[in-house]
């Protein structure tokens, strides 16, 4: 299912967002939205997730937009690690992304991986194949987890989401339905698309509108998300209203 009044991926001044908590809240209650999650970085060092946490929730005791508290972490490596501090508590989601390509040694930059494409040391089935088996052990590892912004590294890449092979994603939505995990359709990223997102659906796997905003004034501002949202119904996929 499908929400249409929700912005799921929104970052404060906690990590790189313009803006503070209060102020995108406030947006989302200006704009109607009816829930919206506060997502912002962290890495293995980080040490403000507490603060974090109480933060939200104080906002949250004063809004009627129903708000969640999350991390995003990237993905570092095809065992499923995710870059993460320890002790997390308080937290109601972790987002696994794709910032970096996870290998089996570990997260390789764009850049790398491209040259490596390029010089036949890697193919891009096998770096396809890596960002799937991260993701699906990360689901395993980790709990719950949202699946951010799936294959936003692939055109950094110049590779194609539609080339993907279908049963790559049929795989990992059966492990995201098995895991209760949720995807999300990514405005800034432009991705996934229909044709990704289809296994999830038929298998009952949420998916949430995000904006990955990183200033208030672009919260709750979709075109890509809705028109991804448009092409499912059109195919009679189970999306909510």
């Amino acid at each position: 299912m499908i929400g249409t009044r929700q912005d799921m991926h929104v970052h404060s001044t906690f990590s790189d967002g313009r803006d503070t908590i209060e102020a995108n809240v406030a947006e989302a209650e200006r704009l109607g939205l009816r829930e919206l999650t506060c997502v912002d970085h962290v890495r293995a060092a980080t040490d403000w997730v507490g603060e974090y946490v109480a933060a939200v929730r104080a906002v949250d005791n004063d809004t009627p937009v129903q708000l969640r508290c999350a991390v995003e972490a990237k993905l570092l490596d095809t065992a499923g690690d995710l870059d993460l501090p320890p002790g997390l508590s308080g937290i109601d989601a972790i987002y696994a992304a794709d910032h970096q390509v996870p290998l089996s040694d570990g997260p390789h930059s764009p850049r790398e991986v491209k040259g490596l494409i390029a010089d036949g040391v890697l193919s891009g089935a096998e770096v396809v194949q890596a960002i799937i088996a991260s993701t699906s052990a990360a689901l395993q590892r980790h709990s719950p987890v949202v699946i951010a912004h799936l294959f936003s590294v692939l055109p950094k890449l110049n590779l194609d989401e539609r080339e993907v092979p279908l049963a790559l994603l049929e795989d990992l939505a059966e492990v995201a339905a098995d895991r209760d995990a949720r995807i999300e359709i990514s405005e800034r990223w432009r991705c996934p698309n229909a044709r990704t997102l289809r296994p999830f659906l038929r298998r009952g796997v949420p998916v949430l509108l995000s904006t990955d905003s990183h200033r208030s004034d672009t919260i709750g501002r979709y075109s890509y998300c809705t028109a991804v949202r448009a092409e499912l119904t059109d195919a009679g996929s189970p999306v909510a209203s």
